[in-house]
């Protein structure tokens, strides 16, 4: 063993661990170590040639957005203008509405789009609230319906999650999962970060391309400088026209990053209004001076951005238009002598939808099209009667109202918005690709990150944040939201349960009645802290974001009453107004499932706060208020979500070349898989250049509250990661000493293989998984005892010729373990103790688990089929039990710090030119580690890397690794130096949860990106 090794290994006995509470949030500097992370995975392969119609091919990913046209685009939007009749053309400038929900192709609702598209040529699709799948089949299906490709968009302001997250099914309110969901956007102005922005749209970019849509309804770039506001409100970056403009401006380049187009918009503003213009026109009471120095900054700074596209604002202007002014959208003196003609805008130009009442009241559906387009505007936005305003428009231009010159401007700067968007070449998704990318684990939390860092505290007089729960032993928690929403407060009360705090929960809404309030404020009375939470976001036609005056009288009388109140805005950060007398006030934004559990762990101390006001909330505040509060750890935390238990000997990423804010990636990527139940706990240990920069524990072992928490010492049961640790190192061992053959027959040593199809099947053939056998055969439920598996695995007959094809085997395994036996002498568990943990003084490596490790051994599966009970210290895998423990597939037991021991010492080996694998050779320990050939992944035992495997992207070519059924994986890479050991248990309670497929991938690729002293690129 080498030096490196033995240090490593002492390192990782070393007696007692500390625990410690590590950030729950990323710094300014991991934000921009992640923007570059990010970035770093945006390259693209040359674009794919032109498509039919009715393309069926997979598409590459996007084209950045905005590049200049091509000299094959040029003449695609020549073509196809020319060939378009007058109709078509008036067609083109329509965008129609739909849901992203799923819809049979025989389906009224998707019959109905199919006639907009096939026979009257609309141009575009605004799609609103889905799923992934259902979103970008419906896409596909329209699209392959299109003559002209249709120009997707989508109001994704606050990114993907905000039409496609948050969706319940009923009565169970089972999320049903979606893409990443961010806090809105004045979420981003309490941090303040342009990287941060531009790497939410930078994610944004990549969800919605990967789902078809091209084109987003953002950045919001008014400024929300009127509290009372009741449609833009946290929509909104904040009241500083500066930071607007420059957040505004970040968002837009970290979509362009990630080839989707952007959108500004409300021109021009509508952040000083006091009306909803989904219900009346509202009027924005400036003059020019004051729209330059306030409304226009955004625009201005977008533009110079080189944003894509611009929507107009439903309001009247009449410092600029004079009395009686009408919409903005229908002003040629707004939308074409301001907008294009003094600040120079030449791109697509967007109505707001035509079907709101400021509009339709006013001037009707077909007319408001035509006087739109006469305007200046290059698309009418979901017309009430899309047929009707097709045929309008046409009517206008055959009246002279309109000129066909004036049409085609429009026609051309759609086409070419298509084709930058790179749909004269492919208009339809992979859905394929859908689950690799919407909603990653590696974006979720990056989501998660944001809430965490945009939580404020504008005040707390009484200093009840952190809650003090020594102090605190009854919560009351009254949810109030605009109307009954049983999603609201579910994720916050939740969280705050699982740190142990007792919470009586209620909840309320405008059609509560006043004695209900009454009752709710007598039961908050007898706690000793009251939670009112107010979700009252901005939303269409409701016309206001205040709360009932109920809530301020029921927060009166809870003050009253002695009992201290902490009031929570998931919503509007105004309701300070409702309710002045708050002596605590915390705002989360937004009141999705991720800014709800960033609230409860600000309440509970598990991470900093550190988020300002963007705005001002007269009387009280102003812009840049706000406490910062740090960690408190709390014990009941320990080992926790939120809390991972170190151990020890971690050393400073720096001296290995890693980026310290990327591993802190990697702890809060693990944090949110456990907070959405994809492991009750994780061990995880990461190794480069001899050296542990990561040996630690997250969560607890069971989901019970009460259940010990994960440290690097906590025994997992490996499941097949036993084929490699155990069996694979074996046969090498036996291989290097010359005892064992690669191309010797099996039957050489197990005489009932030397007949039939079996005689020719040799020993490197079962490490391949070549040697015929089938995967599995559930022979545990009738056979027991190894010499009973010897038979029955000789008498199977071939599922494909030996040699001719790769077919995962545990049977084939199962067979090396036998001869590895046959050949040392030993009982396969007694030459693991003799060859490997021994030397390697592995103690909590090894088969059938002391039951004193009991306490320390995370549980697996709940067995109703076959053991009937929660299986703890017992082998998982039933054919290895029926076995008695020991198998060559299956049944061995480790933890995060001998393993990290094993693969420095095979790391060792791999790299060294000889002997310091001991026994093996580096030339030996290569051989059975380096893909065997390029017809499949598999090295003799090992895995390699691949498309959509659990290595990611970023590891090399020559890492080799493998994983475990239970939740387990091993991944090692001689090229980067480096080893990735994460153990989950993941089957607990059910093997049916998968969501630690994508969770293996995110942090395999994390670790690699946290590489900072040499290149590390995606594998091609």
């Amino acid at each position: 063993m080498s030096q490196t090794s033995a240090s490593l290994r002492a390192a990782a006995r070393r007696g007692k661990r500390a625990h410690r509470l590590a950030p729950a949030i990323l710094t300014t500097a991991a934000v921009l170590a992640l923007a570059g992370l990010f970035s770093a995975g945006c390259s693209r392969p040359p674009a794919p040639t032109e498509s039919t119609r009715a393309d069926s091919q997979a598409p590459a990913p996007p084209p950045p957005a905005s590049p200049q046209l091509d000299n094959a685009g040029r003449r695609w939007v020549e073509r196809t203008l020319s060939s378009l009749s007058l109709r078509e053309k008036a067609a083109q400038l329509v965008t129609v509405w739909l849901t992203g929900g799923y819809a049979s192709t025989s389906s009224p609702e998707f019959e109905e789009l199919a006639e907009l598209v096939e026979v009257q040529g609309i141009g575009g699709l605004v799609i609103s609230i889905g799923l992934p799948h259902g979103f970008a089949a419906k896409l596909n299906s329209l699209q392959a319906r299109a003559t002209v490709p249709l120009l997707v968009s989508s109001d994704l302001e606050s990114g993907p999650g905000y039409r496609l997250g948050g969706v319940y099914a009923l009565p169970t309110l089972i999320d049903m999962g979606g893409a990443t969901e961010f806090p809105p956007a004045m979420a981003f102005g309490a941090i303040d970060e342009e990287e941060t922005v531009f790497e939410m749209g930078r994610i944004t970019a990549l969800e919605a391309r990967a789902l078809g849509v091209h084109l987003n309804f953002a950045p919001v770039l008014d400024v929300n400088s009127n509290p009372t506001n009741p449609i833009i409100n946290t929509r909104s970056f904040g009241e500083d026209p500066e930071r607007v403009a420059a957040l505004g401006a970040a968002m837009i380049r970290g979509m362009h990053a990630g080839g989707l187009m952007a959108t500004g918009k409300h021109f021009p503003g509508h952040g000083d209004t006091s009306t909803d213009s989904h219900v009346e026109l509202p009027i924005v009471e400036a003059d020019r001076l004051r729209l330059d120095s306030l409304e226009l900054v955004p625009f201005r700074r977008a533009i110079q951005a080189g944003v894509d596209a611009v929507m107009t604002a439903h309001v009247a202007v009449p410092g600029i238009l004079g009395p009686g002014a009408p919409p903005a959208t229908l002003s040629a003196d707004v939308m074409t002598g301001l907008l294009r003609d003094e600040l120079g805008f030449q791109g697509l130009l967007y109505t707001d939808a035509l079907d709101m009442g400021a509009i339709v009241r006013g001037y009707g559906d077909a007319e408001a099209a035509v006087r739109a387009v006469q305007a200046g505007a290059d698309v009418v936005l979901m017309p009430l009667e899309p047929v009707a305003a097709i045929e309008a428009i046409v009517a206008a231009v055959d009246s002279g109202r309109l000129s066909e010159t004036r049409l085609d401007s429009s026609v051309r700067r759609l086409l070419e918005s298509k084709a930058r968007a790179g749909l004269h070449r492919r208009r339809r998704v992979d859905p394929e690709r859908i689950p690799e990318i919407v909603g990653s684990a590696e974006h979720v939390a990056f989501a998660e990150t944001v809430a965490a860092r945009s939580i404020t505290i504008p005040r707390d007089l009484e200093g009840r944040i952190p809650v003090d729960s020594s102090r605190v032993g009854r919560v009351f928690s009254l949810t109030f939201s605009r109307q009954p929403d049983q999603a609201a407060g579910r994720a916050f009360d939740a969280r705050l349960l699982e740190a142990g705090i007792a919470v009586q929960s209620a909840r309320a809404d405008f059609m509560t009645p006043e004695a209900v309030f009454d009752s709710l404020a007598e039961a908050a009375t007898a706690a000793d802290l009251v939670l009112l939470s107010a979700y009252v976001p901005p939303r269409s036609g409701v016309g206001s974001v205040d709360v009932s005056p109920a809530v301020g009288r029921f927060a009166d009388r809870v003050r009253t009453g002695g009992t201290p109140l902490v009031l929570l805005s998931f919503g509007s950060p105004y309701l300070l107004s409702s309710v002045p007398d708050a002596a605590t006030y915390l705002l989360a934004w937004g009141g999705r499932n991720g800014s709800q559990r960033a609230a409860a762990e600000a309440l509970l101390g598990v991470h900093p706060v550190a988020g300002r006001l963007p705005i001002s909330l007269p009387p009280f505040h102003d812009p840049g208020d706000g406490l910062t509060r740090p960690i408190r750890v709390l014990p009941e935390m320990t080992g926790a979500p939120g809390g991972d238990a170190a151990a020890g000997p971690e050393s400073d990423p720096r001296d290995v070349g890693m980026d310290p804010a990327g591993l802190e990636r990697i702890d809060r990527l693990l944090r949110v898989a456990i907070h959405d139940s994809v492991t009750p706990g994780a061990a995880l240990a990461i190794g480069r250049g001899g050296q542990l920069v990561r040996l630690r524990g997250y969560g607890r072992l069971d989901w019970s509250g009460s259940s010990s928490p994960v440290t690097d010492s906590t025994i997992y049961d490996l499941a097949s990661l036993t084929k490699v640790v155990s069996t694979t190192t074996a046969v090498m061992q036996l291989v290097a000493q010359g005892t064992l053959g690669l191309t010797d027959p099996v039957g050489k040593y197990l005489p009932e293989w030397g007949t039939g199809w079996k005689r020719d099947v040799t020993i490197r053939q079962l490490l391949l998984h070549r040697g015929g056998l089938p995967p599995f055969r559930p022979f545990w439920r009738d056979l027991e005892g190894r010499a009973a598996y010897r038979e029955a695995i000789a008498a199977l007959e071939p599922m494909t010729m030996p040699g001719d094809s790769t077919v995962y085997s545990d049977l084939g395994f199962i067979t090396l373990g036998f001869v590895v036996e046959e050949v040392s002498g030993r009982s396969l568990d007694n030459y693991l103790r003799h060859s490997l943990t021994g030397p390697l003084a592995l103690t909590d490596t090894g088969y059938r688990p002391d039951m004193a490790d009991r306490a320390r051994t995370a549980p697996t599966e709940v067995d109703s089929v076959y053991r009937m009970e929660h299986l703890r210290g017992v082998v998982h895998d039933e054919n290895a039990h029926a076995m008695g423990g020991v198998a060559g597939h299956a049944g061995l037991f480790s933890s995060a710090r001998d393993l990290a021991v094993f693969a420095h010492w095979l790391l060792d080996a791999v790299r060294a030119p000889s002997g310091a694998g001991g026994e093996v050779s580096g030339a030996g320990a290569a051989q059975f580690t380096a893909r065997h050939d390029p017809s499949a992944s598999r090295a003799l035992g090992w895995d390699t890397p691949t498309r959509g495997n659990s290595a990611g992207r970023y590891l090399s070519a020559r890492a080799f690794g493998h994983t475990g059924f239970t939740g387990t994986s091993l991944w090692i890479d001689p090229e980067l130096d480096l080893f990735v050991v994460l153990l989950t248990n993941r089957v607990n309670p059910t093997r049916d949860n998968r969501a630690h497929i994508p969770l293996r991938r995110a942090v395999h690729e994390a670790v690699a990106q946290a590489i900072r002293d040499r290149s590390v690129r995606r594998r091609e």
